[in-house]
C-alpha cells in the first residue's frame, strides 16, 4: 500500500475506534456518532481502491482521478477556514455590563439539564452575578425524551445557583438555533441593547452570526468549556452547520 493509502487507512481506523468511544461514553443517543463511522467506512474505502490501484487491479481514469483530489482539497481547505473562525470567535470574552443575555438551549434528559447545558448555565450564572443588571433569557423549547422545557430546566438550574427568578425570562418554542434568537427577540425591550450570547465555546460563532443577521442589538459571545472528550465531534460538526447556515441565508 502507497504511503498516502496508508495515511487514509489509519485515519479509517481512528475515526471508527473514535465512533467506539463516543458509544461508549455517551450511548446510542449521541446524535452525530454516526457521521464518525462513515468517516470511517469511507476512509478505509478509499485506502482499498488505492490498494488496488497500485496493484494494477482497478484503472480509474486520471480526469476522474484528478477531479476527486481536487475536490477533496478544496472541502479540506473551506473546512479549516471555518474551524478556524469557530475557534477564534469561542476565545473571546464578553464584556462587563450587558443589557440582557441570551443562554441557548441544548438537551434536557427528563428535567435534568445534560452536561453542555450545565456548561453555559455554569457560565452564564457566573457573569450574572457579576453584572447585576443582566437580564437573562433562557431559550429553548421541549424535544423527544424531555419531561420539561430547555427554558423551564434552565431557569430552575440558574434560580438554584442563587439568581432572581425576576431577572430571568423563559422563551419555551424555539428548536434550533435560528429560532433561539428569533423567539429571543421579542423579549427585548427598546433598540440598540448590548446582548450576550451565551453557548458552548464551538457554538458562538454561529449563534452570534445568526443574531447579528437578525440584527436584535449590539451582539457579543460568551463561550462555555466543552466536553474533552466529545469536543472534536462538537468541532466538526459546528463546521459543517455553519456552512449549512451560510447556505440557508440564516447567517
Amino acid at each position: 500500500m502507497s504511503a498516502a493509502g496508508g495515511i487514509i487507512f489509519i485515519l479509517g481506523i481512528v475515526s471508527v475506534c473514535y465512533y467506539g468511544a463516543i458509544m461508549i461514553y455517551a450511548g446510542f443517543r449521541s446524535s452525530f456518532a454516526w457521521f464518525w463511522l462513515a468517516l470511517g467506512a469511507a476512509f478505509i474505502g478509499v485506502s482499498v481502491l488505492i490498494r488496488l490501484v497500485s496493484l494494477g487491479k482497478l484503472h480509474i481514469p486520471r480526469a476522474l482521478t484528478v477531479t476527486g483530489i481536487t475536490l477533496a482539497a478544496a472541502g479540506v481547505i473551506v473546512f479549516i477556514i471555518v474551524e478556524g473562525i469557530i475557534i477564534t470567535n469561542g476565545n473571546r470574552k464578553a464584556a462587563p455590563g450587558a443589557d440582557y443575555m441570551i443562554v441557548l438551549g441544548a438537551q434536557v434528559k427528563g428535567t435534568r439539564v445534560s452536561r453542555a447545558l450545565k456548561s453555559r448555565l455554569d457560565t452564564a450564572a457566573a457573569y450574572l452575578k457579576d453584572n447585576t443588571g443582566t437580564v437573562a433569557i433562557v431559550s429553548g423549547g421541549q424535544g423527544s425524551g424531555e419531561e420539561i422545557t430547555e427554558a423551564r430546566a434552565m431557569r430552575d438550574y440558574l434560580m438554584g445557583q442563587g439568581i432572581d427568578g425576576t431577572r430571568i425570562i423563559e422563551e419555551d418554542k424555539s428548536t434550533n438555533t435560528s429560532e433561539n434568537i428569533m423567539f429571543s427577540k421579542r423579549y427585548i425591550e427598546g433598540r440598540n441593547k448590548r446582548i450576550i450570547i451565551v453557548t458552548n465555546s464551538f457554538h458562538v460563532y454561529r449563534g452570534t452570526a445568526i443574531a447579528k443577521k437578525q440584527d436584535i442589538g449590539i451582539i457579543e459571545g460568551l463561550g462555555a468549556p466543552s466536553d474533552d472528550i466529545l469536543m472534536l465531534s462538537y468541532y466538526v460538526r459546528e463546521a459543517l452547520a455553519v456552512m449549512k447556515d451560510i447556505l440557508m441565508g440564516n447567517i
